[in-house]
């Protein structure tokens, strides 16, 4: 029998790892570390500031690590799960990292793993947006934000650029100092003599605006929810999203359905899904239209677990029929023993 890897444990502050109740609520990092040894892991456990600042040097290592949704925390976690990757087995994957809080990135990522589906486009700005075959109406998502929050459904493309330029609003003393290079500054530059104010001007305007990172995809019309499917290696937990009556956004309405059966498409589409990603935890945003089933957005870590604690179970596929088992244990066992059957498939494969 192979031996269990040596696993480490990052977290933020404080022992936190995201998520439980909210976004700010922590699981229990003792609690993880405790299930990992009682499942044969030996577990070494930081947080990723004493990681670095104590010198402490990992090769070889399995990490699990946390995520966050404070900005400048995300930041200082790609940057030190950047450089443990080099040297070390990350999970969830550095793909699945920068995929979090960035539905660009997450666009791109499903590219590159050949997941055709819904059209979509992604911009940094209005620039050129004449030459690509869009097809009105259409959803226009900000890379980040949750519960609905930046997703706007866009009849035409003067409705796009008007809403573009909402979300660029230029500031009042920005328009006050534009105002005065264009009108009033007068400069010159021996070493530039081919200088133009004007033409400073625009190139100062342009460089200086507030651009806004955007995703435009497909619209399918006439649904009126969509379904969470959280994947845990081999287990599926549901949770259905109702959309509010004029208004074509089930996240962040809060109208949510424990009690359904998916049916089999679904649950199929779930799991291929999930298998191509290869990761322990994947949570899944999914609509159909008919037959057809659609991945719209995705986390790998840092996501909602009501689909656990709310759910009187999963679904697991026995053979080739899917059949669901009633079961009720905490987040912190669903995760660490999830982690267990996926390195163990991977030791042995």
């Amino acid at each position: 029998m192979n031996p269990k890897p040596e696993l480490v444990l990052l977290t933020g502050d404080q022992g936190f790892y995201g998520q439980t109740r909210k976004a700010w609520v922590s699981m229990d990092a003792s609690v993880l570390e405790k299930h990992l040894s009682s499942l044969g892991y030996p577990v070494q456990r930081y947080t990723f500031q004493e990681l670095y600042n104590r010198n402490i040097l990992l090769s070889g290592k399995t990490i699990l690590y946390t995520f966050s949704q404070k900005e400048n925390v995300r930041q200082y976690i790609r940057d030190v799960i950047f450089n443990l990757s080099k040297t070390n087995k990350i999970i969830p994957s550095l793909d699945l990292l920068l995929c979090h809080e960035n539905k660009g990135y997450q666009e791109l990522y499903k590219r590159e793993l050949g997941m055709t589906g819904l059209k979509a486009w992604y911009f940094s700005g209005l620039q050129d947006i004449d030459a690509y075959d869009i097809s009105y109406p259409v959803v226009l998502k900000t890379v980040s934000g949750s519960n609905g929050k930046g997703v706007f459904l866009i009849p035409d493309q003067k409705s796009l650029e008007r809403q573009v330029q909402k979300l660029t609003h230029v500031g009042f003393w920005t328009r006050v100092d534009l105002f005065r290079r264009r009108h009033f500054r007068k400069r010159t530059y021996p070493d530039y003599p081919h200088h133009d104010d004007y033409v400073d001007y625009l190139q100062y305007k342009e460089y200086i605006t507030r651009h806004q990172n955007f995703i435009l995809q497909e619209f399918i019309p006439g649904l009126t929810y969509d379904t969470r499917v959280l994947a845990l290696e081999g287990k599926f937990f549901v949770t259905r999203r109702h959309t509010r009556k004029g208004d074509f956004r089930a996240s962040g309405t809060k109208k949510f359905d424990f009690d359904f059966t998916p049916d089999d498409a679904l649950l199929e589409f779930a799991s291929k899904t999930a298998q191509r990603f290869n990761t322990p935890f994947l949570s899944m945003d999914i609509i159909q239209d008919g037959e057809s089933c659609y991945l719209i957005e995705y986390q790998a870590s840092h996501f909602g677990v009501s689909a656990i604690t709310k759910s009187r179970g999963y679904y697991i596929r026995e053979g080739s029929t899917w059949t669901f088992r009633e079961d009720k244990q905490t987040v912190e066992q669903e995760i660490t023993e999830a982690l267990d059957r996926y390195l163990t498939r991977g030791i042995e494969s």
